[in-house]
């Protein structure tokens, strides 16, 4: 491995270290740009695979993408630690292996702007810098940095109005006031900031000015804002968002996509726009199939978005997403991978999902604050330190650290969490189907007529159309094999195949009956005339499923 992962690096660091990568691996590894943010920063996108087993587009492809939301920076890291495992362990046969077979595309951060802001400044933000879906700075409680330590934390402010009280057992945790409870001291608590347009009595907090959300601006269901906050002024509206598609839309060898965010430690599978039981049931086994492997090696569960992630689906539906976009537009399986289990890490329970009473809540934070004694060595919360607030006067600041702790894990952890997601992501890229041109058969039928046979196979878990929604929205080309090197007697030069089932076709159980035939092959023949010691070269190409060739000598025996 040429870097090392213990911290996060910023953009002049990530592209300094992609370009390292490339120029270390030239016969494995192209760096490209598949467009620039809204302030001109390269989308740097990594193109791995063996050139002399073929062109990267010659081959079945996985995709990789990074930080979508600005602040998931976790995600950049796992793309960028899984780019240098490829390369660098690419003489060991299992990752030989894989790019003799595949391609991998994978672009660590697609929002640079974003994840500048985060990671130089104290703020946060969910994707890019730009004001959206206002331009004018509104009234209300806005996010700062008033104490100057770094870190934008919780304000708490003694008021007899409160609702939390301090735990008497561990000042650090703030407690549910009890509908009776009165005589103490009691405290309301804000995000610390100051308040814009300020009366001296009430304030609201203020809507963000970045409001941009590019996991919203996909074409899939795409809503407006007032449905869907962030999802921009029309779908693909950014410039990031729609150099993305269109890299997906110019690659129809891309076959598996991981998408990476963070928090939670959960696979989520599509589609988030109907429950699971109105969707294919065999693209649902295929999701399922492959997210149980994503479990044993992350740890995380991996759940339907709609029906398992959101607590309320029919009050919080999801559009404008990027896998529902892939799925539904493209026929791609892709996961969004929330990346970083602290609460799992803490003992908490996160899954299934379900409303949580104060008393429970109360009771995961004090894990959480074990964990951080235990693990961090008291680092990651901020003990509530007094502070004179311009315009509320007394409070304390403190609070867990939201960004090198709750949305992203503490660098400390990070290697651990390359380390494993890109397992899964190794075993991902192996379900994708894979033509084979196997056991060619030549008989000679006279002095200058021959019959040539061939088997073509595919031998991955997928079909050669991926899944039954790109079979509905009639997205996949047909499987064609073509014969050169002599003239065809019977048969054409071009032949068009039926799609080539893989193995995701076999379903649980086995017995009697045609249920356990599934087609993973195709006999083709012609008859041709040609003389001996004539080369005949045949080709298979499919979009997912890879373009091979085999060259096959006439000879008399």
């Amino acid at each position: 491995m040429l870097l090392n992962y213990d911290r996060y690096l910023v953009f002049e660091e990530l592209t300094k270290a992609l370009h390292d990568l490339a120029a270390a691996f030239p016969q494995l590894a192209q760096l490209r740009s598949i467009g620039k943010s809204g302030e001109g920063r390269d989308l740097w996108l990594m193109e791995i695979t063996d050139t002399r087993t073929g062109t990267a587009d010659s081959k079945p492809a996985y995709l990789i993408d990074g930080n979508h939301h600005a602040g998931e920076v976790t995600g950049s890291m796992v793309a960028l630690y899984t780019i240098d495992e490829l390369l660098s362990r690419a003489e060991e046969p299992e990752f030989g292996e894989l790019l003799k077979r595949y391609t991998f595309y994978i672009l660590p951060r697609l929002s640079p702007d974003g994840a500048e802001v985060y990671l130089t400044t104290p703020n946060m933000l969910r994707s890019a810098p730009r004001p959206y879906p206002f331009t004018e700075k509104l009234a209300g409680l806005t996010p700062e940095d008033i104490n100057g330590d770094g870190k934008i934390l919780l304000m708490r402010v003694a008021t007899p109005l409160g609702n939390w009280k301090e735990d008497p057992a561990d000042s650090r945790r703030m407690l549910k006031r009890l509908p009776d409870e009165e005589g103490g001291t009691y405290y309301a608590i804000y995000q610390e900031g100051l308040i814009h347009e300020f009366d001296g009595h009430t304030f609201e907090q203020a809507p963000t000015h970045w409001g941009l959300d590019f996991n919203r601006n996909y074409p899939e269901v795409w809503a407006l804002h007032h449905k869907m906050p962030g999802a921009g002024n029309y779908p693909l509206s950014e410039p990031e968002t729609r150099a993305l598609a269109n890299f997906v839309i110019s690659h129809p060898n891309i076959g598996g996509v991981s998408t990476l965010h963070t928090t939670g430690g959960v696979i989520i599978r599509p589609p988030s726009i109907k429950p699971e039981k109105d969707s294919d049931k065999g693209d649902m086994r295929i999701f399922k199939e492959i997210g149980a492997m994503a479990t044993e090696e992350t740890g995380y569960p991996c759940v339907h978005c709609r029906d398992g992630f959101f607590l309320d689906p029919e009050l919080n539906p999801l559009s404008g997403a990027f896998d529902d976009w892939l799925y539904s537009h493209m026929g791609i399986p892709g996961y969004t991978v929330e990346l970083w289990d602290l609460h799992l890490r803490a003992g908490v329970q996160m899954w299934p999902r379900k409303a949580k009473e104060s008393g429970e809540i109360a009771e995961d934070y004090a894990k959480v604050l074990k964990w951080i004694d235990t693990e961090m060595q008291g680092e990651g919360f901020t003990p509530w330190t007094p502070f004179t607030h311009p315009q509320l006067g007394a409070v304390e600041i403190g609070g867990f650290d939201m960004k090198f702790l709750q949305q992203n894990c503490p660098p400390r952890f990070l290697k651990q969490e390359c380390e494993k997601n890109a397992r899964f992501f190794y075993r991902h890229a192996r379900t994708l189907p894979r033509l084979v041109l196997d056991k060619p058969e030549i008989t000679k039928l006279d002095e200058s007529t021959w019959k040539i046979g061939i088997d073509v196979l595919n031998l991955g878990y997928l079909a050669t159309y991926l899944t039954q929604m790109a079979q509905s929205i009639k997205i996949t080309r047909p499987v064609k094999i073509t014969l050169q090197g002599a003239e065809i007697l019977d048969g054409k030069a071009e032949r068009e195949l039926p799609q080539l089932e893989g193995r995701a076709a076999i379903r649980e159980g086995y017995g009697f009956g045609a249920g356990n035939i599934v087609h993973q092959k195709k006999h083709v023949s012609w008859i041709i005339r040609a003389k001996t010691g004539d080369t005949i070269t045949l080709h298979a190409t499919s979009q997912k499923a890879g373009n091979p060739s085999l060259e096959v000598v006439l000879k008399n025996d």
